[in-house]
């Protein structure tokens, strides 16, 4: 058969190109097997001291420390079965061996391990003499290269024999059969033949113009894909961009409150007008203010920022009555936003307002309305003037988040202010309350409380200063005698006229207090004895000449005082109340001598005038 001889050539051919490969392959797998079991058999033998060391030498080194033979035989021949190990020695301190199990592999290279227990410390109890062998590693390295060549062979025989019934069948039988029909006779088998060929070949033409179109059609999807991708990508960036934009917007806010609400109340305007430019810049607008509101619906204090060469408005807003705005500011109030990118989106009553804005130059408009619980605390806004623009949402949600900034501001600066007035208030109670319980009501000096505080405050001064120290206690003679005699009322007046008199005989730095009814305490720190003694006298006398009738009193005809003196003498006085009692002696001295006089301490007593 001609056919037959024409394809019957493929085989022989094909099985010694795949018997090259497997040949090959065998190599190949030998070589790679041999280099990583040597790789392997170098880290086998690198590991066994370490493996001894963790499992066998404790024990080895608890055998020998107990002298047991048959423990120390049965380690080693534990140690012997590692693989690559093929003579141990167990050696005594002397260096002598004292146990061997020996073995037929040539040893390659041998180790030494010192067999120390816990009980010697750093004295070993003997030596272990290993001999490792690469032979037994070898061998063991040949029978699995050996079984892996075997496996592969048999592998690719497998393979050799189903690709060959699979040629036979699926390619050497039919093309047998087309050139049978090619050369068999009669029956127009040629022409069969010619017409298969030609179909075969008008179907590779097809699968070509097939190809063509797929290629064409692969082409123009790879050109929509790439037109995708970079339509994607500048929708990323743009998207990147306004993100960018919000996150640095955010932050700007988040900036901008926590400075807001640390500040003091004096400087909230400038970071105020801060706040303005660095919005207005970032929303790239012409203007940007907030109006204030005032409880009568009046603009009032106004903040405006310009970008270069746009003229400010404020100042026409300023005392602005809300009433006179037709439709603009109802309309705020109404839906708290609006936002105009032509003016002539304003509805006709809103006429005045619209020629207002556009004699401002303002192309667009935004404004949102700051209000808390139905106040109506101010108008924040930005002017386009330049061009006209539509306000996106986004700009829209950024001024929506600015605005309830500058509310919470200013709702927190209404109630710092309102924190101020009822602060003041306090503090003028506290002091109408500390003057009510510090001072004597009648006479508005000092009372006992007070005497007795600066009494410690300049006892302790002067004490630990040695500076001088003076005490006055003055008493008004027989005063129950006059109110008897001329009333509670005329003796008040008594009392208050007294109280003016001993105020001009006070110094700077006196201390004058009522102690209680009809006596009275002069503190006089940075005086010395003698000067105190001269102040008395001269008060007493003054008291006296005063004048004050005192027809019930069996002293004079006039009011008269006792005074006692004391001045610091820390030998004496261990303590401020030892000061006072001593004062206190003085004037009980001088009202046992007969009222009116001075008696001090240091001079004895006084004479009467």
């Amino acid at each position: 058969m001609p056919a037959l001889k024409l394809v019957k050539p493929l085989i022989p051919q094909w099985l010694i190109h795949a018997l090259l490969a497997s040949f090959t392959c065998c190599l190949l797998v030998a070589g790679v097997r041999f280099y990583l079991g040597s790789q392997l058999q170098q880290q086998l033998l690198q590991r066994i001291p370490q493996q001894v060391q963790q499992q066998f030498m404790p024990l080895l080194a608890q055998s020998v420390w107990d002298v047991d033979p048959a423990m120390e035989k049965k380690l080693l021949q534990g140690i012997q079965s590692l693989d690559g190990v093929a003579e141990v020695s167990l050696l005594n301190t002397r260096g002598q061996v004292h146990l061997a199990l020996p073995s037929t592999l040539p040893a390659s290279h041998r180790i030494e391990l010192p067999v120390q227990s816990a009980g010697t410390g750093d004295q070993p109890l003997g030596t272990l003499r290993l001999s490792l062998s690469l032979r037994s590693l070898e061998y063991r390295l040949w029978q699995d290269i050996a079984l892996a060549i075997a496996e592969l062979v048999l592998a690719m025989l497998l393979l050799v024999w189903l690709t060959r019934r699979y040629l036979r069948r699926k390619v050497l039988a039919p093309v047998a059969a087309l050139a049978a029909r090619w050369h068999h006779p009669g029956h127009g088998g040629q022409i069969v033949a010619q017409n298969e060929i030609d179909a075969l070949g008008q179907t590779l033409l097809a699968y070509e113009k097939q190809a063509d179109a797929q290629l064409q059609h692969s082409r123009q999807t790879c050109y929509e894909l790439t037109q995708q991708r970079d339509h994607l990508s500048s929708l990323l960036a743009m998207r990147t961009a306004e993100l960018d934009q919000l996150s640095r917007f955010h932050q700007m806010v988040s900036e901008m409150s926590s400075r807001l609400i640390q500040l003091d109340h004096a400087d909230i305007e400038g970071e105020i007008a801060i706040a303005l430019s660095r919005i207005g810049n970032l929303l790239e607008v012409d203007r940007c203010y907030l109006f204030k509101v005032a409880p009568s619906l009046r603009i009032h204090h106004t903040q405006e920022w310009c970008r270069a060469g746009i003229p400010s408005t404020a100042q026409q807003y300023e005392n602005y009555p809300l009433q006179e705005s037709a439709w603009f500011v109802p309309q705020l109030i109404k839906q708290h936003l609006v936002a105009l990118s032509q003016l002539d989106d304003m509805p006709p009553e809103g006429h005045n307002e619209r020629m207002r804005f556009a004699a401002h130059g303002i192309q667009s408009i935004a404004v949102l309305t700051l209000s808390y619980q139905g106040q109506v605390l101010g108008f924040f806004g930005c002017d386009s003037v330049l061009q006209k623009r539509d306000w996106l949402d986004k700009e829209l949600t950024l001024m929506r988040l600015f605005s309830e900034m500058l509310c919470h501001t200013l709702l927190q600066r209404q109630y710092r202010q309102a924190h101020d007035v009822t602060r003041q208030a306090l503090t003028l109670a506290h002091e109408k309350l500390d003057g009510m319980v510090n001072i004597d009501g009648l006479t508005g000096l000092a009372n006992r409380k007070v005497f007795r505080q600066q009494l410690a405050k300049h006892y302790t001064q002067s004490k630990d200063g040695s500076q001088a120290l003076s005490l006055l206690l003055i008493n008004i003679d027989a005063f129950n005698d006059y109110n008897a005699c001329f009333g509670h009322l005329e003796g008040d007046q008594c009392l208050i006229r007294l109280a003016g008199l001993m105020q001009q005989h006070a110094n700077g730095q006196a201390v004058l207090a009522r102690l209680g009814g009809d006596e009275f305490g002069l503190l006089l720190p940075g005086t010395d004895a003698a000067s105190a003694y001269r102040l008395a006298e001269n008060l007493r006398l003054a008291i006296w000449q005063l004048g004050i009738p005192h027809i019930s009193s069996s002293v004079s005809t006039c009011v008269t005082a006792s005074i006692g003196v004391a001045s610091l003498d820390t030998a004496r006085h261990d303590s401020d109340g030892a000061l006072q009692e001593a004062a206190a002696q003085c004037l009980y001295q001088a009202k046992q001598l007969g009222r009116h006089r001075v008696i001090s301490a240091s001079h004895g007593k006084g004479s009467p005038a």
